[in-house]
């Protein structure tokens, strides 16, 4: 309020001032140029002059908001456009979720504009893959490659994808080896290289880069575990399955086993495949290594199997092998199968007495015809003629082993 009533007080004091003035006296102007004169009183000059610039300046005011329209307009039409691309693009998108690939393609690459370029052509690429036309999604990728600086790895991991979904395997793997070459710590590259393997079948690449993949969370332990034997077994059954009839040389399938960690070979899940491994070491009568082997997997896993099978084989050492069970004896006293196994080392060893103690103190277990078989023939070699037809009639047919007997004593 003060400084309003200050302003009005200096204007009536100017206008008071120049008005004492205009009533002294008018002054006196004249202009001249060429022809022409101009004579007025200084009064109307002012006047003709404020007025002159009060004009100059509304004009110049205009003229320069006729130039920012111009901008303004270019603003305007910039941002329709960007509107309307945007329209397009969810347009596009929800063509693509809605099956229709076509629409979607066209609405998405004629929106494929400025910073959103990118997406646009990889969602387009995907609604050609889609569409079944391959070499049109090929060409999206590398539109959407060339839209953006420093997009190789979208680009790349979605070009992944759409190679292993045409199952063009050896071409998804290519492009993953060449995204982990230069990200080799991506999760996702990681994870779509697994897939790659996996989809080639390449199983000693899956055990490598399982470990990574472990590390970087990118897969559940479960899954893991799952997967490491799928992989195992796949290794396993290939050395079995592609051995010569003729081959006996068990080095390949061994150098395989002595791979896989420890660990793993603890696991539960894991005895199948050790019983495939083992059983094939005996068909190949490599017996030795099919013992040593059984012994190592006995002292992790107690398999009724693999106890019985523990006695036919015939291993470097039938004393050393005898020991190996008589010491598992301690903690089993009453396990059947073990007995049966005893009694056939002790034949392995010659050691007929003990052989018949440990094949009757079998059968008082439980009434196996195996044992029975088993002790007739035993029965008969010491001359136990009565003992021997007795079990006979029972163990009839029994496959058995091949054992040294004790010589038939003659009366």
């Amino acid at each position: 309020m003060k400084l309003r009533l200050l302003l009005v007080v200096i204007v009536l004091v100017a206008s008071a001032f120049l008005g004492q003035l205009m009533l002294d006296g008018s002054g006196y102007v004249l202009l001249s140029y060429g022809n022409w004169v101009l004579e007025t009183s200084i009064w109307v000059a002012l006047a003709a002059l404020t007025i002159s610039l009060i004009a100059g300046y509304f004009v110049l005011h205009m003229t320069i908001g006729l130039l920012n329209s111009g901008s303004a307009l270019q603003r305007w039409s910039k941002d329709r456009g960007q509107n309307k691309a945007v329209r397009k693009t969810i347009q596009g998108l929800l063509a693509l979720a809605e099956g229709n690939w076509k629409r979607s393609e066209k609405l998405l690459v004629s929106s494929a504009h400025g910073e959103a370029g990118l997406i646009n052509y990889l969602a387009a690429a995907r609604a050609a893959q889609q569409s079944g036309d391959y070499a049109r999604a090929d060409e999206l990728l590398t539109a959407a490659a060339n839209s953006t600086k420093g997009t190789e790895l979208a680009v790349g991991l979605q070009q992944a994808q759409l190679q292993l979904e045409r199952e063009q395997y050896e071409q998804c793997l290519a492009t993953c080896l060449r995204l982990r070459k230069k990200f080799p710590k991506h999760q996702y590259a990681n994870k779509m290289l697994l897939k790659a393997y996996m989809a080639l079948e390449d199983w000693q690449s899956v055990v490598d880069l399982l470990p990574q993949l472990i590390k970087q969370h990118l897969i559940a332990t479960k899954s893991a575990k799952e997967l490491e034997l799928k992989a195992y077994t796949a290794l396993i059954q290939h050395v079995i399955k592609g051995r010569s009839a003729r081959s006996k040389d068990p080095s390949a399938l061994i150098e395989l086993w002595n791979r896989i960690p420890q660990r793993t070979q603890l696991r539960d899940d894991f005895i199948p495949l050790a019983d495939a491994f083992v059983h094939h070491l005996v068909e190949l009568n490599t017996d030795g290594e099919a013992e040593e082997h059984l012994r190592r997997l006995l002292t992790r896993h107690w398999q009724p199997k693999w106890v019985r099978l523990y006695g036919w084989v015939k291993g470097d050492s039938p004393k050393k092998q005898l020991l190996f069970a008589e010491a598992q004896l301690q903690e089993r006293p009453n396990d059947a199968v073990l007995l049966l196994t005893l009694g056939r080392l002790s034949l392995r060893n010659e050691l007929w007495g003990k052989a018949q103690e440990y094949l009757e103190a079998s059968l008082a277990l439980k009434s196996d015809h195996e044992t029975r078989a088993e002790l007739s023939r035993l029965y008969l070699a010491l001359n136990q003629s009565e003992k021997a037809l007795n079990m006979l009639k029972l163990g009839l047919g029994q496959q058995l082993p091949e054992l040294p007997m004790p010589a038939v004593q003659t009366v």
